[in-house]
């Protein structure tokens, strides 16, 4: 598949005249740290093992950090958030393994999220018990204290699983993922990782969904196939946007993954940021960046370009209270704004860099001529 290339990334100070399609330059922050999950069993403090959406309600922020369940905190500011509280999930999901990964919030107050669920035991006979994540809906009226499960919307096939695989987290499945509607309020767009068993079918996917079946989601996801969309969400086959280099159950399975997702205002386009996996414990070469003016055509995105050298995210991590994977990875990198109203889904010119619910890095996102002071 041929992209288009309009998106070129710099680090440090830009050379006029040298580029002239936008770059990024990251640099130097006082450290913000999201409260995350407390896990006292991995003398964890500020855990955060996923995607972590945030939204305002007048001039409170809150955001979602997750480990095996969703944690809700609130502040006036990125910079002041507090106040955590377990949410409820359900007398059911309450007991699962469950990561909210995104949300979006309505004209009617109404918040929707997207939930990354893990089953337990999909591989009886592999040391490592795998699982085959899939994604389900939900849906808050007070701002994600309380959440009711809409059901299932996206999922693999369940045959299409490698119990065999050399990754000790994923046999197959659909999870780590972003979603956005598009400018029009017409779909909203899923973005997300295929650990499918068959190599065609992993990497990053696309789906969508109509926003007026947000209350009735069942069934009613189409994934990306050869063009159009036309497959179900559930158990249908996808073309993959970024596709797997080499075989993600292999022992050196590589491939991009785990994508977050904003609109950014000041360059008038998307941007995409990803892990980029070197084997199939997701060990990574960095953070990557790619672009695309629409989100309804995953055949638009630039060819992923890093921003982050495994050395400057070991640099950006350190010290912090999060596992040594994500110390050594920087896992789940998001762009974040800083203003009022910005988020994990909209920022400007500068914004924060976080990975794993750390930043101690701004990113400025410069147009063509523009100068970077």
């Amino acid at each position: 598949m041929k992209r288009r290339e309009f998106v070129g990334l710099a680090l440090g100070a830009l050379a006029a005249g040298e580029d002239t399609s936008p770059q990024t330059v990251v640099r130097p922050a006082p450290l913000i740290q999201m409260p995350g999950v407390k896990v006292p069993s991995r003398s964890l403090d500020h855990e955060c093992d996923s995607n972590s959406p945030l939204h305002w309600d007048g001039d409170a922020l809150y955001v979602f950090n997750s480990y095996s369940h969703p944690w809700r905190s609130s502040g006036t500011s990125l910079a002041d958030l507090g106040n955590s509280l377990s949410t409820k999930l359900g007398t059911i999901n309450d007991k699962l393994e469950i990561w909210l990964e995104a949300t979006w919030k309505d004209e009617r107050g109404l918040l929707y999220g997207a939930y990354h669920y893990e089953p337990d035991l999909v591989c009886f006979s592999n040391k490592h018990l795998p699982t085959m994540p899939r994604i389900g809906w939900l849906r808050s009226a007070d701002n994600g204290a309380t959440w009711e499960d809409l059901g299932f919307i996206i999922e693999a096939k369940p045959c299409a699983r490698r119990c065999d695989t050399a990754s000790p987290w994923d046999a197959g499945g659909t999870g780590d993922f972003t979603f956005l509607p598009d400018a029009r309020g017409e779909y909203f767009y899923f973005y997300l990782t295929s650990y499918d068993s068959r190599t065609e079918q992993q990497g990053v996917l696309a789906a969508r969904m109509r926003c007026t079946d947000r209350d009735n989601p069942s069934g009613k996801v189409m994934k990306w196939h050869e063009g159009v969309w036309r497959e179900p969400g559930l158990w249908g086959n996808a073309t993959p946007v970024f596709a797997t280099e080499t075989d993600y159950h292999g022992a050196n399975g590589r491939m991009f993954w785990g994508p977050s997702l904003h609109w950014n205002r000041h360059l008038e386009c998307y941007v995409m940021m990803l892990n980029h996996a070197v084997d199939t414990r997701l060990n990574g070469d960095g953070i990557y960046l790619s672009l695309n003016r629409r989100i309804e055509d995953p055949a638009g995105w630039s060819q992923p370009r890093r921003v982050l050298t495994p050395q400057q995210v070991r640099t950006a991590m350190a010290g912090s209270s999060v596992s040594q994977s994500k110390l050594n990875n920087g896992w789940y990198p998001q762009v974040i704004g800083t203003a009022k109203g910005e988020t994990d889904k909209l920022a400007g010119r500068v914004a924060r860099l976080f990975m794993a619910g750390v930043s101690r890095l701004e990113v400025v996102f410069v147009r063509p001529g523009e100068k970077v002071e």
